[in-house]
């Protein structure tokens, strides 16, 4: 060879033969592959990293979940009773700010250092929150996959940095969250960058369970005028657990009982978010809780 830099960094034929990237979660997340999802903060980014964490460690071809949380201090941890849900868990690993001995950066660094190939195969690897920019190319060449989760702007509609989070990973996710229920949180996925087969999905993270499933087509299509008229609704009914009539209720929302479409809203929304009860035709129609 005429060139000693050359020795071993050359492609030939057995390098393109390449792992199959499994669909982790059908349409959203592969194997070896790097997602960026992105939201304002406050709005359950923390909560649909652990429902994903608790879908992949379920699977036999995943070898264990590393979730590097410099976002969250270990009260917020208790709080969420992380200590009894994932810490004694043999496939996962969770690396806290309030344990390492260097800056977030540095952390990642040492990650990157061990980024040989293959090495980190069969794992994934969470990144919450992080600003900085990690060199994520490396690591998928080691076999992992890698989930970024990010802040967006104030404004909710941008990511905030520099414009390689949008370019580096292979896929990108703006993440809204939907209608509120108890222990029960709902969002949206939309794609706003892709390399690979994705789609838009809805989900839903249980905070008791940490299980993740298919967003409920109601909460997928429901408008932000939907969802402020549910919001009211269900605070008014909470406060009054021996329920509203119609106009009551109408009236906390903030409609007159004359209002068709707020009417048709109570009507729709009925079984989903509350319970209407009628002894018979003509009678009084109240409204409960679910």
């Amino acid at each position: 060879m005429k060139f000693n830099f050359l020795r071993g960094s050359t492609l030939n034929q057995k390098d393109f033969i390449l792992d199959k990237q499994e669909a982790y979660i059908d349409d959203f997340l592969y194997s070896n592959s790097v997602t960026l999802i992105y939201s304002p903060p406050k709005q359950g980014k923390t909560w649909l990293g652990y429902g994903i964490t608790m879908t992949l460690i379920k699977r036999d071809d995943v070898q264990g979940v590393i979730y590097v949380d410099m976002d969250n201090g270990l009260s917020s941890l208790k709080e969420r009773a992380i200590d009894e849900k994932f810490i004694n868990h043999p496939k996962i690993e969770y690396v806290s700010r309030a344990k390492i001995d260097c800056s977030s950066i540095e952390y990642l660094r040492k990650i990157v250092t061990e980024a040989t190939i293959g090495n980190y195969k069969g794992y994934t690897f969470f990144l919450e929150t992080t600003k900085d920019f990690v060199d994520t190319d490396s690591k998928s060449q080691a076999g992992a996959t890698i989930i970024i989760m990010h802040h967006a702007t104030k404004a909710g509609r941008t990511i905030s940095g520099v414009q390689v989070f949008i370019n580096s990973p292979d896929n990108v996710y703006e993440m809204t969250q939907k209608a509120r229920e108890e222990n029960k949180l709902h969002f949206m996925l939309n794609v706003t960058h892709a390399r690979t087969l994705v789609k838009d999905i809805g989900v839903t993270v249980n905070t008791q369970s940490l299980e993740l499933t298919k967003l409920d087509e109601v909460y997928s299509t429901m408008s932000e005028y939907e969802e402020e008229f549910v919001r009211k609704g269900k605070e008014a009914l909470k406060k009054n657990p021996d329920g509203l009539g119609q106009t009551e209720l109408l009236k906390h929302i903030g409609y007159e009982k004359t209002d068709k479409t707020a009417r048709d809203l109570l009507e729709k929304f009925n079984d989903k978010f509350w319970n209407k009860n009628q002894e018979k035709k003509g009678k009084p129609i109240t409204y409960t809780s679910i």
